[in-house]
């Protein structure tokens, strides 16, 4: 049997990670050319969906190097790429996608031999972890992450995470790092959950406790999704089985 070559791809800052291949190339350091790369202004301008889109075209795995923290061209562009691979990571850990094909790290322009070495050690981890799965449950895992990533809530809580620890809310009251990720993990958990319901509705009408039987959900739970979504116009009542509103999508949901 052939042995697995992963295909990769790198999102590479352009004055460090970027210089940094470079360097490597002309030092004559060797490193797999598994990897494909494509040169970013700045780390920071990587977007989530471009990491989940990169996974849906059969990429094994994706990795984004930018400046060491505190040496960014941007000033702040490193820290923000550290705090969306983050979320993204954990949404991939909990769609069930090895979080591991995600990989986030600092490489200077002037580190040639380092950059040969990240790119050799992940690598490896992707040529253990295997191969891309191809068939629709996977897909599937992917469209949901993708979905779960494009949430306008959890992008505004990731783009004011440094904001808030260092300068405060509106009160001036300055919120923890520790409290932040609590805040982003349980509403990473919600937006799952919301997606998932949308999935069900979008094949066929459900009413909250088929909802919380197929979901595995409470019904509580359930009831406070549904009713925030048909606050927000996503869903509405069809009609009633056995008293209880049998829940179906709106043009506005089943668009999202």
């Amino acid at each position: 049997m052939a042995k697995f070559e992963p295909k990769l791809l790198g999102f590479l800052c352009n004055w460090c990670a970027y210089a940094g291949a470079d360097l490597a190339g002309v030092s004559r350091f060797q490193y797999p050319s598994n990897i494909r790369v494509i040169r970013v202004m700045c780390s920071g301008r990587v977007d989530p969906v471009h990491v989940i889109d990169a996974l849906k075209t059969g990429i094994d795995g994706v990795a984004v190097l930018g400046c060491h923290p505190g040496d960014c061209h941007y000033q702040t562009g490193n820290y923000e790429a550290e705090n969306k691979m983050k979320m993204t990571r954990k949404v991939l850990e909990i769609t069930d996608i090895n979080k591991e094909r995600l990989y986030l790290d600092w490489v200077s322009a002037a580190e040639g031999k380092r950059f040969s070495e990240v790119i050799s050690e992940f690598t490896e981890t992707i040529s253990q972890i295997g191969p891309i799965k191809k068939d629709k449950n996977f897909q599937n895992k992917l469209i949901l992450a993708q979905k779960i990533v494009e949430s306008v809530r959890l992008r505004w809580l990731v783009g004011k995470q440094r904001e808030l620890i260092e300068k405060g809310n509106v009160y001036n009251e300055k919120i923890s790092a520790d409290k932040i990720q609590d805040i982003l993990i349980k509403n990473i958990y919600k937006e799952f959950d919301r997606q998932r319901i949308i999935t069900i509705l979008n094949k066929k009408p459900s009413t909250v406790l088929s909802l919380s039987k197929d979901l595995k959900i409470s019904k509580k739970d359930i009831a406070k999704y549904v009713t925030s979504m048909e606050n927000s116009g996503l869903v509405n009542i069809l009609n009633f089985k056995n008293n209880s509103p049998v829940y179906t999508l709106t043009e506005k949901g089943g668009g999202e």
